[in-house]
Order: C-alpha cells, then sequence, then structure tokens
C-alpha cells in the first residue's frame, strides 16, 4: 500500500514536469501584441523553468526519503572488554551468543569487537561502533542511549582474601577500604557515594583480582558468574573468596547511542530476536550451556 502510493504521487509529479507550455492566444493579433505576448512567453517560460528546477529537487529529496525509509539495517557492530563467559578475547561468549541469535533470527548480521571498557563507551558516542553488547542501566547512561529489554541478569559480589578475614555486611563495609573496579563500569556511581573510600581503575577483572590477591586492594567488585570463571580458569586466584549479601543485582541490556540514525530500529530488531529465542527455547539452551560448562570445570 505504501509503495502504490509512492508510484502514484511519483507519477503525478512527473507530469507536472513533462506538462507543455499553453500558447497564449488571448490577446487579440497586432504588432504591438506580438511583443507583448512573446514577452509574456519568455517570462512564462522562465517560471515554468525555476518550477521545474524546484519540483525536480522535491522529487530527488522525496526518492531519498523513500529509500530511506525502506532501507533496513543488515549489520551491526557491537563491542565490549573481555568478561569471560560472557565475551572473550575474540569476541565469543554468552553474549555473544545470545546477541548473534536475536538478531540472527531477525537477518541482522553482528560483528563483536573488544577493546577496554572506557574505550569503548566513546566509541559508541563517536558512533563508530552500533552499539554496547553489555551495558547495565543507569539515569545517566540512559539520557544519551537507548536500551533493550533485559537479557540476563547480573549479581555483583565484593570479592577478598580469604585470609584478610574481611567482615562484609553491605556497601558501607567498603568505608576507609581500597578497592578494585574496572574503569567506565556502572556501579563507580555506587562507589563514588561511599565516604572515605580508594578506589583502583583497572581495565578487566582478571586484573581487579590479581589486585586483591597481590594484597594491593582489600576488595574487588565482581560478577559471580564472571568471578567462578576466572577463579576455575587461574589457579593463583584459588585464596580469593565472594561475599553475601550481594552488593548490586542488575539486568543486562545492549545499548545504543539515541543519536544512531537507527537506533530504534537496532533495538527493536533486537528485541524482536530476543523473544523468538525465548518463545523457541534456544535462549534457555545457551544459558543452560554456560552455567553446565561452569560446573564442569
Amino acid at each position: 500500500m505504501l509503495m502504490l502510493r509512492h508510484i502514484i504521487i511519483l507519477r503525478f509529479t512527473a507530469r507536472i514536469l513533462n506538462r507543455q507550455l499553453d500558447p497564449i492566444t488571448s490577446l487579440p493579433k497586432s504588432p504591438s501584441n506580438y511583443c507583448v505576448s512573446a514577452k509574456l512567453m519568455v517570462t512564462n517560460s522562465m517560471t515554468e523553468l525555476c518550477m521545474a528546477k524546484s519540483l525536480k529537487i522535491a522529487l530527488y529529496a522525496f526518492i531519498v526519503c523513500v529509500v530511506s525509509a525502506q532501507a533496513q539495517v543488515i549489520k551491526v557492530v557491537g563491542g565490549h572488554n573481555p568478561w569471560p563467559p560472557y565475551i572473550e578475547n575474540d569476541g565469543s561468549g554468552l553474549v555473544s551468543d545470545i546477541l548473534h541469535a536475536a538478531f540472527g533470527s531477525q537477518d541482522v548480521e553482528l560483528e563483536i569487537q573488544t577493546a577496554p571498557f572506557s574505550r569503548m563507551l566513546i566509541l559508541l558516542e563517536e558512533r563508530k561502533v552500533d552499539l554496547i553488547a553489555a551495558l547495565w542501566w543507569t539515569e545517566q547512561r540512559h539520557k544519551t542511549i537507548l536500551f533493550s529489554q533485559p537479557y540476563f541478569h547480573n549479581e555483583l559480589a565484593v570479592v577478598s582474601h580469604k585470609d584478610s578475614h574481611a567482615d562484609f555486611r553491605g556497601a558501607k563495609s567498603l568505608r576507609y577500604k581500597t578497592v578494585a573496579a574496572i574503569r567506565g563500569y556502572a556501579y563507580h556511581e555506587l562507589l563514588d557515594s561511599i565516604e572515605q573510600i580508594k578506589v583502583i581503575d583497572v581495565h578487566s577483572l582478571h586484573a581487579c583480582l590479581e589486585m586483591v590477591q597481590k594484597r594491593r586492594a582489600d576488595f574487588a567488585i565482581a560478577d559471580v558468574l564472571a568471578f567462578t570463571h576466572e577463579q576455575k580458569n587461574s589457579p593463583e586466584l584459588k585464596d580469593l573468596i565472594t561475599h553475601m549479601p550481594v552488593l548490586l543485582s542488575w539486568p543486562l541490556h545492549i545499548g545504543v547511542n539515541r543519536a544512531h540514525p537507527h537506533a530504534e530500529e537496532i533495538i527493536e530488531r533486537f528485541n524482536l530476536g530476543l523473544a523468538e529465542l525465548k518463545k523457541t527455547g534456544r535462549y534457555q539452551q545457551i544459558i543452560a550451556k554456560y552455567l553446565h560448562e561452569d560446573e564442569q570445570q
């Protein structure tokens, strides 16, 4: 129906552009009137040419708008820092599997790039990547970033060395302590609200845990699944423990710069794909795969 309307408008515009100049027949024939007629015809011709030029410009703009409106996103580039098992160094992992499956069900190709998280936020702002693959919602981010429906849930715990005998009873227990944290992560808003806390920014969770293992930091903040994965793959971290209750519990989203020309379409197609995955059971299979792998390690 939309295409039919476009065709009708285009044909109508073409008729206007191609219409012939009407002869001037209302004036009586005389030498003076011939001069007047000639002048009128020249004036009318110039007017018609100006109108035709304007209409051609309008037609061109209309065609561009129609093509743009019909264009669909066929490929997106996402980014994040390595965060096993969610995102490995090569871009694979739990997050990658969910995103590839969701976008793939909507015929959208996905590429995942990895870089320090703070760098990825800059690339998103500059629109050099289309989306952040794993992002927590905050009021500040919401101002410039469009968020998808949540596709996972993170439990963030405080980690310490077992020999430190740390007594953790909530966020206030971090006062006067040194905490290792990943640069750019949203939990900095909470840490900034705690008095007399010293935060050491590093580029990865593994680096955070190493700071605690080497007694350069009292605590680290870690997603429970990511911490378990790191500990089982790095024997030198075996003396680290997590504390309960969890510090934060946050849903995980993809995020697109609101200034991106296809921001709403990217989010909508991901949400549709995610709903399809859950309906078919594919989503549950992906989650079970990683939870099972973690238990087997």
